[in-house]
């Protein structure tokens, strides 16, 4: 992890901020392993591994099935025997399944609101128009706190002031525009307005966009690293707007600039005893406003290349490349809950979910200093399934490794 983001100690997430390979590696050394058992507890992690694989592979072809109709990436003909809502209602759902599994939380819609109502820490305020889109939804994994220097104008610019930046380590996107036709139709019968200012107002929104409308289509995107208040960023439809300190900024400047340039043309043009010279004058005058007027222009682009430059290094994925990166995602963190809960169990002897869910959020924070809301009942829900865990009462209890290791490969078969 960077030096300077820490996860917020005071938001509990589920979500475990270490890879597997880490995690198996010290579950092994930390405890009393056996050169024997050590052997058998990777031979195990790794069969475990395996089926999970096994099974996340058949989920990106289920997946691709339900997304090829809305993908606007695709180039490659395709049968399909759902309608495009069908698709899309199993894309969303589906979808929506594996981000939990991969430890993803929903943003409420307070906290997207509380996010679009303040101004970037890179200094652009920028406002999004939601009406242009038939869905939206965004899920995030990793709170976090980033140490960022900035100049402040309290301070004249002179003088770098380090700021705690409120982040998502990770946060997905799906965005869907509108259906142009359906769009046409409800501004009409609903909004009551007149089809010749439907459409101008729907093309002119779909050119902002850069997409034609015409067909379903579904954007899925993953970020790293996005500042909180950032969020407006990442939408297409994205419109730039000056702050007001800046344009105090240039209208003091500006204003006087203009000023100064009308007051000269005056006495110019008062003593001007020829129109060539009155001509130059004004061509003066009209030079001084458009100096001024393309400082407005030259501050938008400056914001947009801030706005272009970010999302480059924060984007991780997109479309079908989205898909898959979560399903890793998910495979990863299914894999970490299945395997503490297993060690766990296999060293502590029998106990209790709730025991079980402290001893691993303990170990957790003692080696490495992270407080998590530990999702215990995952991790044994898949123990469960897969015919390593036994339940006698209260009192949760695992086999040992050898059998483990022998229903394991017997459910390997059936997989391939």
């Amino acid at each position: 992890m960077n030096q300077d983001i820490s996860f917020q100690t005071n938001v509990l997430e589920r979500f475990i901020p270490i890879t597997l390979d880490r995690l198996i590696s010290d579950l092994i050394r930390q405890n009393a392993f056996s050169s024997e058992q050590k052997t058998q507890f990777r031979r195990l992690c790794q069969c475990y591994q395996a089926i999970q694989h096994a099974q996340t592979h058949s989920h990106i072809n289920r997946l691709k099935k339900v997304y090829t109709p809305v993908n606007p990436d695709e180039d490659c003909l395709f049968n399909s025997s759902d309608t495009i809502e069908a698709s899309l209602n199993s894309l969303k759902s589906e979808l929506v399944s594996i981000l939990e599994k991969a430890n993803y939380q929903r943003l409420s819609e307070r906290e997207l609101n509380t996010a679009l109502n303040k101004v970037s820490p890179h200094g652009v305020q920028v406002s999004v128009d939601f009406d242009d889109f038939a869905d939206i939804f965004l899920m995030y994994r990793g709170a976090a706190v980033r140490s960022t220097e900035f100049r402040n104008w309290k301070t004249l610019f002179l003088k770098k002031e380090t700021t705690e930046v409120h982040i998502f380590r990770r946060l997905f996107v799906l965005i869907q525009p509108q259906n142009r036709q359906r769009w046409i139709d409800y501004l009409v019968h609903t909004k009551k307005m007149s089809l010749r200012k439907a459409k101008k107002k729907v093309d002119k929104t779909f050119k902002t966009l850069g997409v034609s409308g015409e067909e379903d289509v579904v954007y899925l995107k993953v970020f790293k690293d996005i500042p909180q208040d950032d969020l407006e960023m990442l939408f297409p439809n994205t419109r730039v707007k000056i702050r007001l300190f800046d344009k105090i900024k240039l209208t003091i400047m500006g204003g006087g600039g203009t000023a100064g340039g009308i007051m000269a043309t005056a006495s110019k043009f008062s003593a001007a005893i020829d129109p060539v010279s009155a001509m130059i004058a004004i061509g003066g005058l009209l030079g001084v406003i458009w100096r001024q007027v393309t400082k407005i222009f030259t501050q938008r682009a400056k914001y947009n290349a801030i706005l272009t430059k970010n999302l480059y290094f924060y984007n991780l994925d997109n479309n079908m490349g989205a898909i898959t990166y979560v399903l890793d995602a998910a495979e990863a963190e299914e894999c970490k809950e299945a395997l503490l809960a297993y060690c766990f169990l296999l060293f502590q002897g029998p106990c209790s979910s709730q025991h079980l869910d402290q001893l691993i959020e303990k170990y957790l924070f003692e080696t490495y200093g992270i407080t998590i809301d530990f999702d215990v009942s995952d991790g044994l829900d898949k123990l469960s399934a897969i015919g390593l865990l036994h339940q006698r009462g209260e009192q949760m209890e695992v086999v040992s490794m050898n059998q483990a290791i022998e229903q394991l490969l017997e459910q390997w078969t059936v997989l391939i």
